[in-house]
């Protein structure tokens, strides 16, 4: 199984989303134990969600969940979908199960944002308590000599100490140089008020070929806000074209960031 994941993702990572796809669907295939079929299901659901189809992301989800109906990869990935699908309240449902069993930054700032979106009767609180446990996490984290991770540093990022953010990005790339690595520390970068040095890092972030609704997102911000205003509105257009539902926020607000730029 991780010959076959390792190898779709690489291909994923250049832009050929198809043989990722068939890739994992030989996986999945050869799957024998409920493990792998939960495993490889979600991955194709992970997929499926961030080419913007959702209703194939649910479908895979579903068949992990069934596998093992405890596996939070697959109840992350389809509260995703059912967000992205506008059943906000399902979505919540199923992130609250996630963050209940294992409350790190990434679930935390989801469930936030899941919050925010659906606006209902204590909301607004019920998304700062969310974020609060962000900069905890964190806190509590250092203080244990514990490295924050790219969740951690996003997560921070959109919703918690920018500062701390930047030191872990910063931290990030000094060990690695990913895509993720360099999302991470472009929008680190940007949050804290430095798009001249993020812009690179967005474009090296988006440079593979890599099909990622929020990388686009993120370089077209920094590309708006440094001043390459075309560049900007395609990257944005580009984001909500791949995956409308890429984020309960994010994808509103490339919206407004899109039509602002006219």
């Amino acid at each position: 199984m991780p010959v076959f994941t390792r190898y779709a993702y690489v291909h994923e990572l250049a832009g050929d989303v198809t043989t990722a796809r068939r890739v994992l669907g030989q996986a999945l295939a050869s799957a024998t134990s409920p493990g792998d079929t939960a495993y490889v299901a979600a991955q194709l659901g992970q997929l499926a969600w961030s080419q913007g189809d959702h209703r194939t992301a649910l479908t895979c989800y579903a068949r992990a969940l069934t596998a093992d109906d405890g596996y939070l990869p697959a109840l992350e990935g389809r509260a995703r979908a059912r967000a992205a699908g506008g059943d906000l309240a399902a979505a919540i449902r199923d992130m609250e199960a996630v963050v209940a069993r294992s409350p790190l930054p990434g679930p935390l700032v989801e469930l936030g944002e899941l919050y925010e979106a659906r606006a209902a009767a204590g909301d607004t609180a019920r998304a700062r308590r969310q974020y609060a446990l962000v900069d905890a996490w964190i806190a509590l984290a250092r203080a244990n000599g514990v490295d924050a991770d790219l969740d951690t540093a996003l997560a921070a990022a959109d919703h918690g100490d920018r500062r701390a953010a930047l030191r872990a990005a910063r931290a990030e790339w000094a060990r690695r140089h990913t895509v993720h690595t360099a999302d991470a520390l472009a929008w680190a970068l940007h949050v804290n008020g430095h798009d001249e040095e993020a812009l690179p890092y967005a474009r090296r972030a988006t440079a593979t070929g890599y099909r990622n609704a929020a990388f686009r997102y993120h370089r077209g911000v920094i590309e708006l806000a440094t001043g390459h205003r075309a560049a900007g509105r395609a990257s944005l257009a580009a984001a909500l074209k791949l995956n409308p539902g890429f984020s309960p926020l994010g994808a509103a607000r490339a919206r407004a960031a899109l039509e602002g730029s006219e």
